[in-house]
């Protein structure tokens, strides 16, 4: 983990054995498996833990040249390999085995966000010099440079006698893609410019053409052979500046102009090779680009190539390994990069260095463990092996969970099993939308997914909240259209242990504004469910139906017909949180548009208590739409404290005794809190009660570390730092118990991935007596 160790980290180090966290992950960096040396006069390998180190630097090994050694889930390295035995056939790339299984493609997937998108503005490059990643095509006549017009920089393509071809090359394959440009066509550009597609050479690529007329005309080129795929015209003429697109997913190609002012999709049931994209314009014209943008297919796989700020990707390698014989020929050093280029003399070798990750968790969803071996090597184009084979074994980091948080989260855990066991809800990957119900049996210091054969079939886990109700966590989850039911068995449950019991049962059905979904859990075992359609509605489900488990309380509810919350209001309402208080009246905090927080009470027989207003003044957009955190509840003093927003960042509570009215605001942070971190809409919070206590977790919004404050005798303490510099966006918890009995806030963090996945840890805070 980064940043300084708090007390919260100590009170975990001493519940782990005695070592704390920071202490096994800095020292990981010096463990070595045993093996024997690299044979001499053989090409070697070596792993540098300084992922961000210089390409050359003599430093930041983890161990000697040809030594296996362990490297941490969801924590970058760096693999130098030797090369040996002149040029290879084409390109070299890397290949990955698993626990000694087959040999596959490593992709260039970033980490801890795996975007694959690329966008060019020209104003930082020398007037005069060809664009980072631009290249004419072979053949192709004419100029490409970077220009300055009265409207600024812009990569100006210009055809000479004939036809040109300029090439983007992006970083990694694109087997489906988007291309976008922002560009204009001078006077005198009769015929347009084209966007080149699938590109492998002069003779096989795809192209559609945007004439100054308004035509579009989509063709492929195969074997030297033009067939015209489709055409229509886009309305007006094309002059000024243009935002033009394509894109191509599911064997379909879909063309757009504008902002949707135009728009054609084209089925290729042929599909498309795996080429360059790129731009064509006929003999004499010109066009000038002023952005370009390249997006590709994002996914999460077990190890990937990533980016490194180490240095510049195609910088030289020097001869730092010294195992192979020969004379030395400069690599280079590989960054968000599935090839590169190689040549040596047929008696020497070379170096390579590249940028990877081992995750915790990848797309499917699928799970490395601790212990893992993962060997690499390279190979050239025609798949032989042209490197040496690096070796790495996998180590989980202590309260390490990887994935990626659940957005909108309400109350996700960590809940504690009578028994004391974990839990928390989360997702694998950003990639890969699915529910994980994680476990850990030691207090937090490892997690594993339990029943993941049987998990929800439903994805988008936009607004996920729960409750543990004795041996099952019973869960709603809204997506776009629908609200969704499922309830999970911890291991305390006699005859399913750890395992899904419901799944996607349909509690409401209605088209999602914004996805803000809360749940109440009554006595009786019937479930308040407040959620956003186009306004807040609530559903009550009571009882089971016919044949399902009811002396256990497994099974689907029968729910009721949908009321609207404020029919009459002139505001939209948003981001309820509801908490089931003395008497299972149900508590309700929740935002509106117009600034406002208000609250009110359903009541057992579902009725309504007049709204009351709370504070105004939490702003009017869709970020604050979650401005209401999740509600804590003091059952001996009948007390729910609400906590919420305001939009100059702060955070205040106004607390509500039995049936009283609101009793008056108080400030519980000196500054601004995180709000709307990739796009939660949330502020960055948790509040839980200790022994009549509040006690709440916050993400600053400048340093974007975590923070506890503690309300003594009714006045907010000091905030005190627990985790530092992680560039943070959630955090949820709960009071836990310890196995000496001892009461902490244990929480989960996303510990920096800025909407990415693979920084979900756990820690805790101690909790004084009162």
């Amino acid at each position: 983990m980064r940043g300084n160790p708090a007390s919260g980290r100590r009170a975990f180090s001493q519940r782990a054995g005695g070592r704390s966290v920071s202490a096994v992950l800095s020292g990981l960096a010096a463990l070595a498996l045993a093996s024997a040396p690299a044979a001499a006069q053989e090409p070697s390998f070596r792993v540098r833990v300084q992922a961000d180190a210089p390409l050359n630097a003599p430093g930041g090994w983890a161990g000697d040249a040809g030594e296996d050694v362990v490297v941490e889930a969801d924590r970058p390295f760096r693999l130098r390999l030797e090369t040996i035995g002149g040029p290879p056939e084409g390109p070299l790339s890397l290949q990955v085995s698993r626990n000694a299984g087959a040999w596959e493609h490593v992709e260039a997937q970033d980490f801890p966000h795996p975007m694959r998108e690329w966008t060019q503005t020209f104003a930082d490059d020398a007037i005069g010099t060809v664009a980072p990643g631009w290249s004419m095509a072979a053949g192709a006549t004419g100029t490409l440079a970077v220009a300055m017009t009265d409207e600024g920089a812009v990569l100006r393509a210009a055809a000479a006698g004939a036809e040109l071809r300029a090439l983007s090359r992006a970083p990694w394959p694109l087997p489906e893609f988007s291309i976008a440009a922002r560009l204009r066509l001078p006077a005198g550009n009769e015929r347009g410019v084209a966007l080149l597609f699938g590109y492998v050479d002069e003779d096989n690529y795809a192209a559609a053409h945007f004439m100054p007329s308004g035509r579009v005309r989509v063709v492929r080129q195969r074997d030297g052979h033009e067939t015209l795929l489709g055409e229509a015209h886009a309305g007006p003429a094309l002059t000024g500046w243009q935002e033009v697109e394509l894109q191509y997913e599911d064997a379909a190609l879909e063309i757009e102009i504008g902002d949707g002012a135009f728009s054609l999709t084209l089925p290729l049931a042929d599909g498309l090779p795996r080429g360059q994209a790129g731009i064509g314009l006929a003999a004499g014209d010109r066009v000038d680009i002023a952005e370009w943008t390249l997006e590709g297919v994002a996914r999460t796989p077990r190890a990937s190539i990533v980016a490194t700020r180490g240095y510049a990707a195609g910088a030289p390698t020097a001869d730092l390994i010294h195992a192979a014989p020969g004379p030395f020929s400069p690599g280079a050093g590989v960054s968000l990069a599935e090839e590169v280029s190689a040549s040596a003399p047929a008696d020497g070798h070379s170096e390579f260095e590249w940028p990877l990750v081992i995750r915790r968790h990848a797309d499917g969803p699928v799970t490395n463990e601790a212990g893992d071996s993962f060997a690499f090597r390279m190979v050239d184009g025609e798949g032989r092996p042209a490197s040496a084979t690096g070796r790495v074994e996998l180590a989980i980091a202590a309260g390490h969970l990887g994935g990626t948080f659940v957005e909108n989260p309400g109350r996700i855990g960590p809940w504690q099993a009578t028994n004391g066991d974990l839990y928390f809800i989360m997702e694998p990957t950003e990639t890969d939308n699915r529910f994980m119900m994680m476990k850990s049996v030691d207090g937090g210091r490892h997690w594993r997914e339990m029943d993941g054969a049987h998990r929800p079939a439903t994805g988008d886990l936009e607004s996920v909240d729960s409750r543990l109700v004795g041996d099952r966590i019973e869960i709603i989850h809204q997506v776009t259209s629908s609200v969704r039911r499922h309830m999970f068995l911890t291991s305390d449950n006699a005859e399913r242990p750890d395992s899904w019991a419901v799944r996607d049962e349909v509690a409401a059905r209605g088209e999602a504004i914004a996805q803000t979904a809360t749940m109440a859990m009554r006595s009786d075992g019937s479930i308040v469910a407040v959620y956003l359609a186009d306004r807040l509605h609530y559903v009550v489900g009571t009882g089971q139906r016919p044949g399902d488990r009811a002396d256990e309380g497994i099974g689907e509810l029968v729910w009721s017909a949908p009321v609207e919350l404020d029919p009459e209001a002139g505001f939209v309402n948003a981001g309820p949180q509801a908490i089931v208080g003395r008497g299972d009246v149900v508590h309700l905090a929740y935002f509106s548009d117009d600034g406002s927080i208000w609250y009110r009470r359903i009541l057992p027989d579902g009725s309504l208590t007049a709204r009351q207003l709370l504070a105004r003044g939490a702003g009017t957009g869709r970020a604050e739409y979650g401005a209401v955190l999740p509600l804590a509840y003091d059952a001996a003093a009948d007390t729910v404290i609400i906590a919420y927003r305001l939009a100059d960042g702060s955070l205040w509570e106004r607390r509500i005794v039995g049936l009283a009215a609101p009793g008056a605001p108080s400030r519980i942070t000196p500054g601004p809190v995180i709000t709307d971190a990739v796009d939660s809409q949330q502020p960055a919070a948790d509040l839980v009660i200790h022994v009549g206590s509040p006690v709440l977790l916050f993400i600053d919004e400048d340093s974007r570390s975590i923070y506890s404050v503690r309300c003594v005798r009714g006045a907010w303490q000091k905030p005190e730092l627990l985790v530092d510099k992680i560039l943070g966006s959630w955090v949820r918890g709960n009071v836990l118990s310890l196995r000496d009995n001892s009461l902490v806030y244990g929480f989960i963090y996303d510990g920096g991935s800025d909407g990415g996945a693979g920084m979900n840890r756990f820690n805790v805070a101690p909790l004084s007596p009162r």
